[in-house]
């Protein structure tokens, strides 16, 4: 299309950019017909993609060596198109490299002449539309020619706002709109690209899912605002340590997966878990609060681990929970046994329904005694479950699928109603002897405990003397959530109920909570004490643990004592209460009472 064309030829030619719906052909024809019009080399478009930078996006008919600029982005004030877009008007430059608006760049590319045009819609300037030169124009623009560009231009600005639009949409539709990760859609179809890609190229690809160990803590006690804040910390700290071809997906809450390409070895994968461990070891909230941030995850690899993109999403979770139930803060790779446990727990959780109204949970008794002498001063109730089937099941076989929300508190619930009834007819045998009992975390999340508690002490059908009942905290869930937990046991006492922070020295930075945490006593972990006669560094931690206790005024009670040398150790170190086979197992009640007659 040159000067001499007819109008007819000028509207067919918009016609055809009206009826050209792929944006990518559609700048083409329109750089064409522009380059054509001005005898120009070629043209290019500069979107205004961040604020202040302009970039090249579409490249038509230029050198080789112009053509390396592509992707390219500069300020948006310099050259001659930053002129346009300032001015919103057309900039023809005649001798680009003599000129004000001569960037290096383009004079090495051999730009000899140029028009920048700016592309506006709805007063916006969206780009700039560049004719290009690389030898001496015959001639400037005409008014009719620059009228007739400014039309183009229209159409362009229409074609780039409904692109970007588009992309807007398509964003919505793949990524989260909180984080910017790629969503459970775009998830899918990212992993089953590289699914094909681990089989064309013979190699790996890793699938790591993690989530925040702690993270409805963070929403509880920071609010969700810094929640909010916090996954999106998660999301652009592990976007800057992985590759660009990986894929970090926000599958929901604080749930996140990661799709390794081109893995070639699981340390890849491993070295990647260590990373993000790292970068996200990291404490979240204000000055006057901060709780700690702990991340579990799980993974696995395709395709030793041969599996649809929905069963690899479900053993890489099913191995985060795992990690979870451990501790949290770890990574685990996915295994077999896993998926078996797995489903044994969810087995459990559906019978859990009935084994309340089948009677079929039943309280153990495992006595506590003074190291010395081996007196009982109190009994610990162990939970058991008489499974139809499988027999007598000990707590490490289903408190993990119960662990967890209202199977949790509903067996809480239980314990706490037998262990009255038990302490209620102890009592009126004339047996005194404290009852301890063990709550779960969700529990401890439970704000209204202690009013229940409360109730059931006050309705118990006979009297019931408080102080002979003692509540058993296991230290992890109580550091989870210090300030939860302190109520819970400040209510506790003001009850006449005593409590005990279980599992001593398993939780992080264990001795500085009994300064925060009003609890009676200690149950040093039983993992320490195993390690009395043979590891120098469990006799240390054992007895710095003993030391503050008794500066505290706490009472230190060891668990899992098995051999006589271990007791000989602790009472050296004096801790006067232990707990283990040495000196009983757990046992029903009517052993731990020869003499009195059974209960009903």
């Amino acid at each position: 299309m040159n000067q001499g064309d007819t109008g007819s030829t000028e509207i067919e030619f918009l016609h055809r950019l009206a009826r050209e719906l792929d944006v990518s052909r559609f700048f083409r024809v329109a750089a064409e017909g522009l380059a054509d019009r001005l005898g120009a080399d070629g043209a290019a478009l500069m979107v205004r993609e961040e604020q202040g930078r302009l970039r090249y996006r579409f490249f038509h008919g230029v050198p080789t060596l112009h053509k390396s600029l592509g992707g390219y982005s500069f300020h948006d004030s310099l050259g001659a198109a930053g002129a346009a877009l300032g001015t919103r008007q057309p900039i023809f430059v005649a001798d680009y490299a003599g000129s004000a608006y001569a960037l290096p760049e383009f004079v090495q590319a051999g730009l000899k002449a140029s028009l920048c045009i700016p592309v506006i819609a709805q007063d916006e300037v969206l780009g700039v539309l560049a004719i290009s030169w690389f030898h001496a124009p015959q001639r400037p623009p005409a008014e009719t020619d620059l009228a007739f560009i400014n039309i183009v231009s229209d159409f362009v600005a229409s074609a780039l706002h409904r692109y970007r639009t588009e992309q807007r949409l398509l964003d919505l539709a793949t990524h989260d709109p909180l984080t910017g990760a790629a969503n459970r859609t775009l998830f899918f179809d990212q992993i089953n690209h590289a699914m094909g890609m681990a089989i064309r190229r013979e190699r790996l690809m890793g699938l790591i899912t993690f989530d925040i160990d702690n993270f409805k803590i963070i929403n509880d006690k920071l609010g969700h605002l810094m929640g909010d804040a916090l996954l999106v910390e998660v999301k652009n700290r592990v976007l800057d340590l992985i590759r660009t071809g990986d894929t970090l997906s926000r599958l929901g809450g604080d749930e996140f997966a990661l799709i390794l390409e081109d893995v070639r070895c699981y340390t890849d994968v491993e070295t990647v878990i260590r990373r993000i461990r790292q970068t996200l070891r990291i404490r979240w909230g204000s000055a006057a609060l901060q709780i700690t941030v702990g991340i579990s995850l799980g993974y696995t690899v395709y395709p030793v681990d041969d599996s649809d993109d929905q069963s690899l999403l479900h053993h890489a979770d099913t191995a985060m929970y795992e990690a979870k139930r451990g501790g949290g803060n770890k990574g685990l790779l996915f295994t077999r046994a896993m998926a078996r446990a797995a489903a044994n727990e969810s087995d459990l959780i559906v019978e859990f329904g009935k084994a309340l109204e089948q009677k079929e949970m039943v309280l153990y008794f495992q006595p506590i005694v003074a190291i010395a002498t081996g007196d009982m001063v109190s009994a610990e109730a162990l939970i058991r479950w008489r499974h139809p089937t499988r027999g007598l099941l000990a707590p490490p076989q289903f408190m993990a699928a119960l662990e967890h929300g209202y199977n949790s508190l509903k067996l809480d619930a239980w314990v706490l109603s037998e262990a009255l009834k038990i302490l209620a007819r102890w009592q009126s045998k004339g047996i005194f002897k404290k009852l301890q009992i063990n709550l779960s975390a969700s529990s401890v999340d439970n704000h209204q405990f202690c009013e229940t508690l409360e109730r059931m002490l006050a309705a118990s059908p006979s009297p019931i003397d408080p102080s002979y009942l003692g509540i058993e905290l296991v230290e992890w869930s109580a550091i989870q959530d210090i300030e939860s937990a302190r109520a819970l046991i400040m209510g506790c006492r003001a009850l006449g109920i005593s409590v005990a922070l279980d599992d001593f020295g398993t939780g992080y930075a264990s001795l500085q909570h009994l300064r925060s945490l009003p609890v009676d006593s200690i149950k040093i972990d039983r993992t320490f004490i195993a390690g009395l006669g043979t590891d120098p560094a469990d006799r240390v931690l054992v007895q710095s643990m003993v030391n503050a206790a008794e500066a505290f005024g706490i009472d230190t009670v060891a668990e899992g004592i098995e051999t006589t040398e271990q007791k000989h150790i602790l009472l050296a170190m004096g801790c006067a209460w232990g707990q283990g086979y040495l000196f009983a197992r757990p046992m029903p009640e009517e052993d731990l009472w020869p003499d009195t007659p059974k209960p009903p």
